[in-house]
């Protein structure tokens, strides 16, 4: 994520930098759903999320302009959808409506390009909380990446450019080799903080350049 917001906003000549950068999403979308399913306080992970999403928007709308909200916004809308997932026998009617209303919203914010990754990287997430057979989920994963390849690749103008998304496929590959359990390091914070963080420090960086 770090070198791909490097060459983002510092050297956007430098197209190799958004290449490895393609690697990033599928892992953190991977994780948020891991992250639903294993966490003790849901709660508390929402609202960790959300705030860090408003703390993000200010230094990523300078880093990438104020017509998009940031990919902390994207995991939020897909645990919505998961949350409605879990709890539909519960209240079917109003869930119903409430999955008909956000599916309808998602088709505006992919229409408008509001969220990073849209519709499809909202997807993403939910494969991953729906599917538990870790092979089944890196190959609907690939499925999905390569529908956003799509849409990148039409809106670019059928640029070769536009085929950049395709290297998110190597990062699926990578997450085979995920055993289920947590690391020995307990790095949470440390990533809750480095997102906006290191925006932050790029749009200083870019003032001086």
């Amino acid at each position: 994520m770090l070198i791909d917001h490097i060459g983002a906003v510092l050297c956007p000549s430098l197209t190799f930098l958004r290449w490895i950068g393609r690697l990033a999403f599928p892992i953190f979308a991977f994780f948020i759903a891991e992250g639903w399913n294993k966490t003790k306080d849901r709660k508390k992970y929402v609202l960790m999320l959300f705030l860090f999403s408003i703390i993000s928007q200010v230094p990523y709308g300078f880093a990438f302009g104020w017509n998009r909200l940031n990919t902390l916004f994207t995991f939020l809308i897909a645990i919505f959808i998961i949350w409605l997932i879990e709890n539909y026998n519960k209240r079917e009617v109003l869930n119903l409506i409430l999955l008909i209303f956000t599916f309808s919203l998602l088709i505006i914010i992919e229409f408008f390009g509001v969220v990073d990754y849209g519709v499809f990287g909202v997807l993403l997430i939910v494969v991953f909380y729906i599917f538990k057979n870790l092979k089944l989920k890196v190959l609907l994963g690939a499925v999905c990446m390569i529908l956003l390849t799509g849409k990148y690749f039409i809106l670019s103008g059928y640029a070769l450019s536009g085929l950049i998304q395709l290297f998110s496929i190597i990062s699926l590959l990578l997450l085979l080799a995920y055993n289920g359990n947590k690391g020995r390091l307990n790095l949470k914070w440390m990533f809750y903080v480095f997102y906006p963080a290191h925006l932050i420090i790029l749009n200083i960086i870019k003032l001086f350049m």
